[in-house]
């Protein structure tokens, strides 16, 4: 009774300020959304990172705090304060959500892969939107769909044009990735780190790792070997032997070039260790959100140039402009690529 009297009081209330329209979100719920949708909130960082880059303007509050540099300088400066409301899914879920409502958005936005099963999600949205009184809506994404996300976003938030940009650009990277798959039949290993010893390794099928994956190269560290990301030992990287180490901290970076351990291994003596980029957000993950797109132009140059024939430089000024709304120059670019 309390839902239906919840869901009653919802569009309601939808119907009272503006003109209202069924929406049928990705698990299937059906939701009273206004026609023309002003203040939107996400609930976790996927969903934070998207609707920036479409439509920051709209926001009025954030799921977690802007990273440093994203918010000394790449975002833009009048809405970096916002609020931040916290998360409702994941380990650190402490979504708030007294200041939530206080902030009356039109809408709140999840995103994302599934969380358990539909039939749960269905379960928490439905009981969160019935605490909220707020309209709560699912969209699946992950990084092959990332085109159609933009398409149903710039439909339902009036953003159509910058929609299609946003789809565009995600979709000739997704497009060249999967051309160079099928060209490559002998893959460069990999093994990538995301700690500061450089043994916390990320296993094969985590989404963590999927450009890796994706661009046509093999993760060395198997999902049979143990959970999706655990810490590894030096004796287990000198048998798996990858041609190519990626590492996320700066620290592991300095270690495996000049560690006697480390420079042991292949890949050291023969140059190819790399920091990932990470301004403001890493080219592979962290969080594993848009951020990916512009990591598969990165990576597939860095591995495979002749499969992947573009100005790395030239396609980060694009992204930077098109998803942070931020006038990166080639210099900057560089600097940001280890140059």
């Amino acid at each position: 009774m309390k839902r239906i009297m919840a869901t009653m009081l919802i569009a309601a209330m939808a119907l009272l300020c503006v003109n209202a329209a069924e929406y049928t979100d990705d698990l299937g719920r059906t939701v009273m959304l206004p026609d023309n949708i002003e203040r939107v909130v996400p609930s976790g960082n996927l969903a934070q990172m998207v609707l920036y880059s479409i439509t920051p303007e709209k926001i009025v509050g954030w799921s977690s705090q802007l990273s440093g540099a994203a918010k000394e300088e790449y975002f833009v400066q009048d809405i970096v304060n916002l609020p931040v409301f916290g998360t409702f899914y994941g380990k650190k879920a402490n979504l708030n959500k007294e200041a939530l409502m206080a902030s009356a958005p039109d809408v709140v936005i999840d995103m994302g892969e599934l969380k358990g099963s539909k039939e749960s999600m269905v379960a928490d949205l439905d009981s969160l939107q019935d605490d909220l009184l707020i309209p709560v809506i699912f969209i699946e994404a992950y990084l092959d769909n990332t085109p159609d996300v933009y398409r149903k976003l710039g439909s339902l938030l009036g953003e159509e044009e910058k929609g299609e940009a946003l789809a565009g650009y995600a979709e000739d990277a997704i497009r060249m990735a999967a051309e160079a798959r099928e060209r490559i039949t002998d893959p460069i290993t990999i093994y990538y780190s995301i700690s500061s010893d450089g043994l916390e390794a990320i296993a094969e099928g985590n989404f963590h790792g999927e450009v890796i994956e994706k661009i046509g190269a093999k993760n060395v560290v198997s999902s049979v070997f143990g959970a999706s990301q655990g810490d590894v030992s030096m004796e287990q990287l000198y048998i798996w032997d990858p041609d190519v180490i990626l590492l996320s901290e700066k620290e592991a970076y300095e270690r495996a070039i000049t560690d006697p351990m480390w420079t042991m291994l292949r890949a050291v003596e023969e140059g190819n260790v790399y920091l990932v980029p990470s301004e403001p957000y890493s080219f592979i993950d962290a969080p594993p959100a848009t951020n990916r797109i512009i990591g598969i132009y990165w990576l597939g140059n860095l591995l495979y140039p002749e499969l992947y024939p573009v100005d790395v430089v030239d396609k980060m000024i694009e992204y930077y402009d098109l998803y942070y709304s931020y006038d990166l120059t080639e210099e900057h670019a560089e600097e940001i690529l280890g140059k």
